[in-house]
């Protein structure tokens, strides 16, 4: 009896595992199918207007192929980050840096919105032994779920701050907020906030990522948030 109870719990923990796989390829199709769709129009477009004067329209669909493109290498990065991880091969290239000229790097994008106006506060000269390519990766990942979750907020606080033993690096907006109980799930492999029901591109790894890169360097990250009250995402590094 206690045997068939095993091999039924067995069965049914690969049937999960499966399921999890299967619901994985399934996220990764779609969110890859739509750019490369989009890329594909826009290459298309272009050939047949090579010899057309409408420069207007071929700008535009440049730039769309462009955004389309970014979108595809952005996925593929996290598809083979992940990989890194699970497989330990994540290597971290340490040099000492500034956050000064980091954080206005990451901001350029947002900075170029309309919409959005980020101020960056605190002390950004404070200087840190990390892996800059790598921190810049994980400020831009807050940045950008900012913009995503919190598209209603315009405004967008990032703060440096320093205990003398730590920095801490935190993105702040003023949108919807968070459920206290979707919190400690954040930071987890594949998961995807459902807020307000609404879908939002992406694999679901864009946070599980950036929390083992802060844990490879010693540090930590977290996220404190209240619905309807805006969300804070932090991180932070040791000095030494």
């Amino acid at each position: 009896m206690d045997c068939a109870v095993e091999v039924t719990k067995q069965v049914i923990a690969h049937q999960e595992i499966q399921q999890r796989k299967d619901d994985f390829i399934s996220i990764a199709s779609h969110e890859l199918k739509t750019p490369i769709t989009s890329l594909s129009a826009a290459v298309q477009l272009l050939d047949r207007m090579k010899d057309n004067r409408r420069q207007e329209l071929m700008l535009k669909m440049i730039s769309q192929a462009n955004r389309s493109a970014s979108k595809i290498n952005r996925l593929v990065e996290d598809l083979l980050n992940v990989g890194s991880i699970k497989e330990g091969r994540m290597q971290l290239s340490k040099t000492r840096f500034k956050f000064s000229e980091l954080l206005n790097d990451c901001c350029a994008h947002v900075r170029s919105l309309d919409n959005f106006e980020i101020t960056i506060s605190g002390d950004t000269d404070i200087e840190v032994l990390a892996d800059e390519h790598r921190i810049e990766q994980v400020v831009v990942n807050f940045l950008n779920n900012a913009i995503k979750y919190a598209s209603a907020s315009p405004l967008i606080i990032l703060t440096v701050s320093s205990d003398g033993h730590e920095a801490r690096v935190s993105v702040t907006d003023h949108g919807p907020g968070i459920a206290k109980s979707e919190l400690p799930q954040l930071f987890g492999r594949f998961y995807r906030s459902d807020l307000s029901t609404e879908h939002y591109a992406g694999l679901g790894l864009g946070l599980y990522i950036s929390s083992e890169i802060i844990k490879r360097h010693g540090g930590e990250i977290g996220a404190d948030s209240k619905l309807g009250e805006g969300s804070t995402f932090w991180f932070t590094l040791p000095l030494s």
